[in-house]
């Protein structure tokens, strides 16, 4: 059966994917849109981009490495002039050696930050050049920091949420591919499009080859995402999923590669979001329960963001429909 099966629809070629299975990976894309792809061949440091990894990493994380780095500067610096000596310096109370440092420390945060107090003051000619560096390191430091967190407030991002499931569902006479998307933050979105490929493994020539098929969505673009959407195929004779049980979507690795586009009217850009259903990922003979309501006064919709994946189980009907079909 693996052999014979052939979906009728045309190939999509611009995929961005390559058609040989053994040298990809069994998923494509994981389940948070990120590519499944490793690059190796050059150093970890020339494939990093420090610019693109300080913006886009999470904010807690981004917090802690701030902090982390001006904590370590001083600590260096504070060694340094500790090094140097203290009598360096006007102003200190010394009281033992651990005060001594403390007050090297301080002194270097006072010195990076532009604060400086004015009590303790360097006097001697390696103090005064250590102070002066340490100056011009500061100010290029906090310089990068504001730019970076002027970068991270002003990227535009795609907040939206996705099912943790793809439903095969009844749909009018017939059974179709749904999931459902919305959008997490309270911005606007507008025109937002969709766009789903199956990729499928099949046997050609003799060999495995990776073939990737768009499917027909019921609606592709929808004005303003400010509801639940759920995104419809329609499983008809011209759809790739005709005739594809589980157990055919097992055997062809089906995954399903979603992509999301649409503009966000705060920032007046367009924006991204991707997802990747894998033929696990699939719940057969289910539909989605509603996730927004009427707020108790009327007057509101109440969209229910931890309801998106709630779904119902129904009657087997997807032999019924293929029977009725052929």
């Amino acid at each position: 059966m693996f052999k014979r099966f052939r979906p009728t629809s045309k190939e999509f070629t611009d995929s961005g994917f390559s058609n040989q299975v053994g040298s990809q990976g069994n998923r494509l894309m994981n389940a948070d849109g990120s590519f499944n792809v490793k690059r190796t061949g050059r150093h970890y440091l020339h494939q990093l981009s420090i610019a693109h990894e300080l913006i886009t990493m999470s904010w807690p994380k981004f917090l802690v490495l701030v902090n982390l780095i001006y904590v370590v500067v001083n600590l260096l610096f504070a060694i340094i002039y500790y090094w140097f000596g203290m009598d360096q310096f006007m102003g200190h109370i010394v009281k033992s050696e651990w005060d001594e440092f403390k007050e090297a420390f301080f002194f270097s945060a006072q010195t990076i930050t532009t604060v400086g107090y004015g009590r303790i003051n360097p006097v001697g000619t390696t103090a005064n050049l250590v102070a002066s560096f340490e100056s011009f390191i500061g100010l290029m430091l906090f310089a990068i920091i504001t730019g970076l967190i002027y970068g991270r407030f002003s990227r535009p991002v795609a907040h939206l949420i996705f099912s943790r499931n793809a439903l095969i569902a009844p749909y009018k006479e017939i059974t179709a591919l749904m999931f459902r998307v919305a959008n997490a933050k309270t911005n606007d979105m507008a025109e937002v499009e969709a766009q789903v490929l199956l990729g499928l493994v099949l046997y050609e020539n003799g060999k495995f080859v990776r073939r990737y098929y768009g499917l027909e969505l019921e609606r592709k673009i929808v004005n303003a995402l400010t509801l639940t959407w759920t995104v419809v195929h329609p499983i008809d004779e011209k759809s790739p999923l005709f005739n594809l049980t589980p157990e055919l979507m097992q055997e062809h690795e089906a995954e399903f590669l979603i992509s999301i586009k649409g503009v966000d009217t705060t920032f007046s850009q367009t924006v991204y979001a991707r997802n990747s259903y894998h033929f696990s990922n699939l719940v057969w003979n289910a539909k989605f329960k509603p996730s927004f309501r009427r707020s108790e006064n009327g007057n509101e919709t109440i969209i229910e963001l931890d309801h998106l994946n709630d779904y119902d189980l129904v009657p087997d009907v997807v032999a019924q429909v293929q029977q009725k079909i052929t």
